[in-house]
């Protein structure tokens, strides 16, 4: 055997693979009959490049409209009566990689986020991979499993355990006032991103865990580190997708290795190391469980969930899941509704204050959320900055593994991913005019067409936990953990502090120009900040 003809032959093989995997894509894929570009039906690194290399990174958002656009279709219609007319319509459609559909219509949201009853739906192995939690909540792939792990923890969000939570966040509020009107008088402004992010995840650690306080609204170094930590995760993601195997394999570090490099994350990778979980476990009774209720017991003593399925990997992960998302998430909205109160005083702000003081004119009283949920231009206030906000600008895709789909005259092979971009029903044009204005009014009579594409956070089964937005939305604000932080917190700084906008450019500091899973600002952007409107900034 000539061992120098070696390099020739595996060349000429891998040559062979790449020509047959092309031409099998291109011609005999079972979604080879899709509209799209040939590239992206070729190779998943078209995305890549959009992702990884065009600057500023997490650009394939952007090339998904375009697509849209480029394979729309030509209609035509009689016009007046007499010509016929062609109109050219974006795409609802397209072939966006060699194995998954982008739909582009609010009128799929139902069915393809469906209710369990209505269909199983799985969710695609690299977007549940791209957090490195595959044990967890939202790395789990099975539509069953998913099912029984979320009810696992939705217990620990339900409306009571938010109403024993209220008294917690108003304290949360005011420190994160005083927060912040000391770092303006101290240095003369404040970055508002945070010290929202600081109030959301202490919440989160207070509420949900008996023995992790962070106490990131005590300390400005802190809650530094730990945004910082968590836009490190976000801005990972676009090569997490491309390449899953990337954040599982980082968690392989010795934890001392990551407490070197960061230590308030290694805080929270214990949970993802399962240490902390395995200790409870061992040493844990079902009536000690219950003296200190927590996330993890509401695990334990789950009756959803079987005890095969109780692992310390997955009690570990949900934990890291609820402390990183759910803090960020609640963070980004408060920091748009922030920004665009103090953008719009006159017309958003003035109001907003003159309804909390016909509500609750002594400031020494305690902000109820049963009061706050009947105040209609808070909710329209918080309702907008949901919207506006889109937090999550990446697709996401399903997969209906047992069943075809049906869009429109298309027939979707079983085992598809199928993707939509929830910030694209939430910006559409058609139900929301002028969708990136910021205009609250738009919720005071809302139409069934605006209740149906509201969906900051997600729809279906897969939505988060904890941060549900229901559809009757008076009846039902304490029943969502999120909301009921956001409204307290926006009530909160409303009355008691007095701020405009510093230093802040619109174009730099707050609009989103890159997919990061969640949206993010230019990288040369300086933060959303705030200084005193008067002498010491009080109302």
């Amino acid at each position: 055997m000539d061992y120098k003809m070696m390099p020739l032959a595996l060349c000429g093989l891998c040559m062979t693979y790449v020509v047959y995997m092309v031409v099998y894509r291109l011609y005999f894929h079972p979604l080879a009959r899709f509209p799209g570009p040939k590239m992206a039906a070729m190779t998943k690194y078209y995305e890549g490049y959009y992702d990884l290399i065009k600057r500023p990174g997490g650009q394939f958002m952007y090339e998904l409209n375009r697509m849209h656009k480029q394979y729309g279709r030509e209609t035509y219609a009689l016009e007046n009566s007499e010509a016929l007319v062609s109109y050219f319509s974006a795409g609802p459609i397209v072939r966006i990689n060699p194995d998954e559909l982008h739909i582009q219509d609010s009128g799929y949201i139902d069915t393809l986020y469906c209710v369990p009853l209505k269909g199983k739906r799985d969710k695609y192995p690299p977007t549940a991979n791209m957090v490195g939690t595959p044990e967890g909540v939202f790395g789990t792939i099975d539509h069953d499993l998913h099912r029984k792990r979320k009810a696992a923890i939705s217990p620990f969000f339900s409306k009571a355990t938010v109403l024993n939570a209220e008294a917690m966040i108003n304290q949360n509020a005011r420190l994160l006032c005083n927060t912040i009107r000391s770092q303006i008088t101290r240095r003369g402004f404040a970055e508002i991103r945070p010290n929202f992010l600081a109030y959301a995840t202490d919440n989160l650690c207070e509420h949900a865990f008996s023995n992790i306080r962070l106490d990131l609204l005590k300390s400005e170094e802190r809650a530094r580190l730990w945004m910082d930590s968590i836009h490190a995760i976000a801005v990972v993601t676009p090569l997490a997708k491309q390449f899953p195997w990337t954040l599982p394999a980082s968690m392989k570090l010795p934890l001392a290795a990551l407490n070197w490099i960061t230590p308030i994350m290694a805080r929270i990778a214990a949970l993802r190391k399962a240490e902390l979980a395995t200790k409870r476990f061992s040493t844990s009774s079902d009536e000690n469980l219950k003296n200190i209720p927590d996330i993890f017991d509401k695990i334990l003593l789950s009756k959803s969930l079987p005890d095969n399925h109780k692992s310390a990997d997955f009690i570990a992960q949900s934990g890291f899941e609820v402390i990183a998302a759910g803090g960020e998430t609640s963070a980004r909205i408060l920091s748009t509704a922030t920004f665009n109160m103090l953008s719009n005083k006159d017309t958003v702000l003035a109001r907003l204050v003159e309804e909390l003081e016909g509500a609750v004119s002594d400031h020494t009283l305690a902000l109820e959320l049963r009061t706050l949920e009947n105040l209609p231009w808070l909710t329209a206030v918080v309702k907008e900055s949901l919207r506006t906000s889109s937090v999550v600008t990446s697709r996401s895709p399903l997969v209906s593994s047992s069943q075809d789909l049906q869009y429109q005259e298309w027939t979707i092979p079983a085992g598809t991913p199928v993707s939509m971009c929830f910030r694209d029903l939430l910006l559409d044009p058609s139900i929301f005019p002028d969708p990136h204005d910021f205009r609250p009014e738009r919720w005071l009579d809302p139409t069934p067409e605006m209740e149906r594409a509201y969906v900051p956070f997600g729809r279906g089964s897969r939505m988060c936990v904890g941060m549900k937005c229901p559809r009757k939305w008076k009846t039902n604000i304490r029943g969502s953990f999120a909301l009921a932080e956001i409204y307290i917190c926006l009530a909160h700084l409303v009355r008691e502090l007095d701020l405009d906008l510093y230093d802040t450019v619109k174009e730099r500091d707050f609009d989103i120009v890159r997919d990061c899973f969640v949206g993010e600002v230019s990288p040369a952007s300086k933060g959303v900040r705030v200084t005193f409107a008067s002498a010491n900034g009080s109302l």
